[in-house]
C-alpha cells in the first residue's frame, strides 16, 4: 500500500488558502505520482482561528486551529494523515479548540449552508433558533429570522450577500438578543 501524499504545488497553494474562506480540491498521490485520492477542503475564517473540514471518501473530519505562520503546514499533516489512516497527531494544541466558541462555530457554519433551522448554544438561554432559508425576491441571498421556544422573536430580514458580514451581522444581533434577555430576566 502506497503513502499518500501532497504534492509540493499542492503545499504552496495551502499556504495561501488558509487565510481564506472557500472549498478547495486537492488530490493526494501515491509515491509513483498516480492520483490515488481527491479531498475537499472546506476552510472557514473565525475570529481568532481557521476551522477546517476536510471531505475525503466517505469520511467528514475537522479541525479548529489558531492562525499562526505554520498554519498551512499543519492543514497539509492533517489531511495527509487522514488519508493514509492515521489518527490525526498534529491537531489542535491544548486548549486550541476552544478558540471558536459553540455559537460561532453553529451560526459561521450556518452562513456557509444558507438555510436550515439551528439552534444557538447560547448561555442561560434556551431555545433561541436561528432559521435561514432563501429569499424569495431574490435567490442569491438569505432570509433570516430569530425564535425563542417557538415564538419569533424578529421579523424576516435579508442577510448581506458576503459572508463575513452575514457573520458579524448574525453575531451581534445574538449578543443583542441575549443580553437583552438575560436584562429582562
Amino acid at each position: 500500500m502506497y503513502t499518500l501524499i501532497l504534492s509540493p504545488d499542492a503545499r504552496s497553494q495551502l499556504a495561501g488558502q488558509v487565510s481564506q474562506n472557500g472549498t478547495f480540491i486537492h488530490s493526494l498521490h501515491a509515491e509513483n505520482g498516480v492520483i490515488c485520492a481527491m479531498a475537499y477542503v472546506v476552510i472557514e475564517q473565525c475570529t481568532s482561528a481557521v476551522s477546517v473540514r476536510v471531505e475525503l471518501g466517505d469520511s467528514v473530519n475537522s479541525i479548529t486551529l489558531t492562525h499562526c505562520k505554520d498554519t498551512a503546514e499543519r492543514v497539509a499533516i492533517f489531511l495527509e494523515d487522514l488519508a493514509n489512516g492515521v489518527s490525526p497527531i498534529s491537531g489542535p494544541e491544548v486548549n486550541e479548540q476552544l478558540v471558536v466558541g459553540d455559537v460561532e462555530s453553529v451560526l459561521r457554519y450556518a452562513v456557509q449552508l444558507g438555510q436550515g433551522t439551528y439552534y444557538l448554544p447560547a448561555d442561560g438561554v434556551e431555545q433561541l433558533g436561528l432559521l435561514l432559508r432563501p429569499s424569495c425576491s431574490d435567490p442569491t441571498r438569505t432570509v433570516f429570522r430569530f425564535e425563542l421556544d417557538n415564538v419569533g422573536l424578529t421579523l424576516p430580514l435579508l442577510l448581506p450577500s458576503d459572508r463575513v458580514l452575514a457573520y458579524e451581522l448574525l453575531s451581534g444581533c445574538v449578543q443583542e438578543l441575549v443580553a437583552n434577555y438575560r436584562f429582562a430576566a
